[in-house]
Parts: structure tokens; sequence; C-alpha cells
């Protein structure tokens, strides 16, 4: 008996696919505020919940749309551990650890309501910092999906800026990232699990036509966890048939990639990708992105 035919990704899905997870490998693993990758989803994760009432207030997202304005302290909503933890498939143990040893470095603050990003941090030089890398690696992507033809119609912007509202944009990556991460632990079954996924996703959508596999070494030093964590979840992947060993290196086949979950996941992503521009655009980034432009 022959074996079954795979039926390829459409080009245009495949290039959409290939910019916007090398995208998402990229804001994952660069971190933010000097945080390790799984310690910096963990802070977006917990601001996300902590400004969720302000997302959707009009005029609190124009208050705090710019990089010197994060909202203060007591207009943040504090999530439970338990919640952080259960929204990011991780056990409440890890995560409480990990919160802990924030907590210590000041990069959240804990109370009896639950935990809170606080202010001072979302305003310290280290994360503007990262902030502004990423903002303008989100810029990046942009351009690369309007020169491929890529994006389709925007919203006007419904708010009046004086420059790039950056700490809007950032809310906007925050909500993508977390998005994407939902739908990755759907097949991947945890954070680290996801952020190994998505460096063999990266690579395997890269070029079409050209396989390109990854050593265990390679994945640990991109995304800063220890080889033998990486070569942990690596091996959950193969067993669940989401890659391959081979002598190239972990691959994702052309067979993985056409399996229902992970086609699923691509075209999510792809809505994903959409919702990203269409409230950047809303808020006025693109049309502030275009005017520096011209």
């Amino acid at each position: 008996m022959g074996e079954t035919s795979v039926e390829p990704m459409a080009g245009r899905d495949r290039l959409l696919a290939g910019l916007s997870f090398a995208f998402l490998l990229d804001e994952m693993a660069n971190g933010m505020g000097g945080l390790e990758p799984l310690d910096a989803l963990l802070v977006l994760a917990i601001n996300q919940a902590n400004i969720a009432p302000l997302t959707r207030d009009h005029e609190a997202r124009a208050r705090y749309g710019d990089l010197d304005a994060p909202a203060p302290d007591e207009a943040r909503r504090p999530v439970s551990i338990n919640a952080v933890a259960a929204s990011l498939g991780l056990p409440f143990e890890t995560v409480r650890r990990r919160i802990r040893r924030l907590a210590a470095g000041q990069v959240c603050a804990l109370s009896p309501e639950g935990v809170v990003v606080p202010a001072s941090f979302l305003a310290s030089p280290v994360y503007l910092q990262s902030v502004m890398l990423g903002h303008e690696r989100l810029r990046r992507f942009y351009l690369e999906l309007r020169d491929a033809g890529l994006v389709e119609a925007l919203p006007p912007a419904a708010f009046e800026t004086d420059g790039v509202p950056v700490r809007a944009a950032a809310r906007l990556l925050a909500d993508y990232v977390l998005r994407a991460s939902e739908g990755l632990m759907r097949e991947a079954g945890n954070v680290i699990s996801v952020l190994t996924l998505v460096a063999l996703l990266a690579a395997a959508l890269a070029e079409e036509g050209r396989t390109r596999g990854l050593s265990v070494r390679a994945v640990a030093l991109r995304l800063q966890l220890s080889a033998e964590t990486v070569r942990r979840h690596v091996a959950e992947l193969v067993e669940e048939g989401l890659c391959a060993r081979t002598s190239a290196g972990l691959l994702l086949t052309e067979a993985v990639l056409a399996r229902p979950g992970v086609r699923a996941l691509i075209a999510e992503n792809a809505a994903n990708v959409q919702r990203l521009l269409a409230g950047l655009a809303e808020r006025g980034v693109i049309r502030a992105w275009e005017a520096a432009e011209a």
C-alpha cells in the first residue's frame, strides 16, 4: 500500500504562518525586562489580567496608551496565582515559586487579593527598553505582511494620537502572544512545550521547500532554557507525533504540518494576526507608523 499523500499548505497560508511564527518566536524568546521567556510569559499573563477592566474603557485606553503612562496600581485588578497557572497550563507550585521570586525582584507585588505587576516595574528603564525592542519587531512584522500583500482591510483609527501609542501597542501585542499560546497549548500541552514548538514551527515554515533541522542545544539557547528541560519536552512532542528526530536534527515534517490540529492552529493564528492588526489600526498605531514613513 502506498503512502498517504499530504496536501501542501497554500502558498499564502504558508507565507503568513512562516512570518508570524518567526515573529512570535522573537517576541517570546526576547523576553521582557531582562526576564527569561517563561517568567516574561507569566508577567504578560498577570499584567493583562490586571488591566482587563481598563481595556474595555475607551477613556482609560486613551489615558494609558503612551509609553510614559502605565496604569496606576490602584487601577489594577489583582489576579490569583491559581488563575495564572490555569491560564498557562502550568503546575500551581511552579507558578507560585516563580511569582514569589519575581516579587522578591519587585517585578510583581503579592497581597491577600492576588498578584499585580506594579507601575514601578512597568516604568522601569529595563522594561521600557524591552518594550521598545518588541515594538520595533512588531513594526517590522507589519511591514513584512504589508509588503507581502498579506494585510486585509483594516478599520479606521478611533483615537487621536500624538506620535505612536507604544504602550497601547504593547498591550495588543501581549493579547496576541497569549492567544497564540492558548492555541499552541491545546496541541503541545504546556508553556515550555509551546516555546519549543514555536521554535520548530518557525524553522519548518521559514523557507518553503527547505527542510531545516534544529538541535536541542540550539533550541535551548534560543529560549534561554536548560538543554535538559528542552530535551524532556522534545521527547513529549515526539511521543505526541508533533516533531521527529532525524539525522538533520529536530523537524516538523509536512505530515505534521498537515495534521488537523496543526492546520487548525495555523488557521487560528492567521485570524489572530488579523485581529492584532485590526487592533493596531483602531488604536492609531498603524496610522502613526505610516505617517512616520511618509
